[in-house]
This record gives C-alpha cells, sequence and structure tokens, in this order.
C-alpha cells in the first residue's frame, strides 16, 4: 500500500467542507435540477469506493472535483440529446436587468475557451487551489497558473475596453450639438 492509501479520509468531515461547494458547482452547470444531490452522492460513493479498494488520493477534495467534472460532463451529453427549446423572448424580457459591467463580464468570460472558463469557476467560486485544480482538471499545476493569467489578462482587457468605449459615447452624447 502506497503512503497515501495509509491516511485516513473522514468522509463525513469531508462530505460538511465539500457539499454545498459540489451541490454550487452542478447547480451553476445545470440549474437547480432535482439530480444536484444525487451527482454530489455519486462523487462521495466513488471517492469511498477508491479509499476502500485500497487506492489513497493525494487531496479528496480535487479528487472530488474531477469526479464532479467528469459526471457534469456525462450529464451534459446525456442533456444535449435530449434538449429542450429555449427561453421565449417574453420571458427573457421579464428577467431583471443586470449591471451592463456584470453582463460584459460574462459575454467575455462565455467567450474564453472552456479550459478557462473552468479554471476561472474553480478558482473564484469554489476556491480551489491551483494544485487542486490541476489533479482536477488532470494538467501541469504552470498550465493552470498559466490560463487563468491569460483569461484574466483578456477578461481585464475587454472590460478596459467596454468602459472606454462606453465612456467615450456618453461624453459625446451630454455634449450640446
Amino acid at each position: 500500500m502506497n503512503d497515501l492509501a495509509a491516511q485516513p479520509v473522514d468522509l463525513d468531515a469531508l462530505f460538511r467542507e465539500c457539499g454545498k461547494d459540489l451541490r454550487l458547482y452542478f447547480s451553476r452547470r445545470h440549474g437547480e435540477m432535482e439530480g444536484v444531490s444525487d451527482l454530489v452522492q455519486e462523487c462521495f460513493l466513488q471517492l469511498a469506493r477508491r479509499l476502500r479498494a485500497g487506492h489513497g488520493v493525494a487531496s479528496p477534495r480535487a479528487y472530488l472535483f474531477g469526479i464532479a467534472r467528469h459526471l457534469s460532463l456525462t450529464q451534459l451529453r446525456r442533456r444535449a440529446a435530449t434538449a429542450s427549446p429555449p427561453l421565449p423572448e417574453d420571458e427573457i424580457a421579464t428577467l431583471a436587468d443586470p449591471d451592463p459591467r456584470l453582463l460584459m463580464a460574462r459575454e467575455v468570460i462565455a467567450s474564453l475557451p472552456t479550459l478557462q472558463r473552468e479554471i476561472l469557476d474553480l478558482r473564484f467560486t469554489h476556491d480551489l487551489s491551483y494544485a487542486e485544480i490541476a489533479t482536477t482538471l488532470g494538467l501541469p499545476i504552470g498550465t493552470v497558473r498559466s490560463r487563468l493569467h491569460h483569461a484574466m489578462a483578456l477578461l481585464r482587457h475587454r472590460l478596459e475596453q467596454e468602459e472606454d468605449t462606453g465612456s467615450a459615447v456618453s461624453q459625446n452624447s451630454s455634449s450640446p450639438a
């Protein structure tokens, strides 16, 4: 048995620590669907099976998010096969108008490559460390740092561009003709 397997994992404590974060992870990807609790439970079941088989994990939290990622992708593939139509225009119009900067940030984030979006989400929404993100995604830690840096730089640049464009437009519209 390796050194990792010799270190016991308290699944109850781990559930108290990570259960809410995993529910949020699945909810952000799939909406407030009924099966979120089942997906969280499946993450812990897979971890428990691995531990019972005598295999250790360096970071149980990162391992759980890795399982969550795979379960999420499987769920998205299943849902794509039975996709429902988009919201009608009148329902979209009734949603609250958020801050335009928030809309712009969401647009920029949505335009990022999938891996960069996922790294941003794991880092800022789920507060995973660089090492935990690297383990979760199966990437070298340097790649995680680089992708996060480039995503943040692009986000900052585009938001600054938008602010400059927005302030120029507002100055022109307030000038007398």
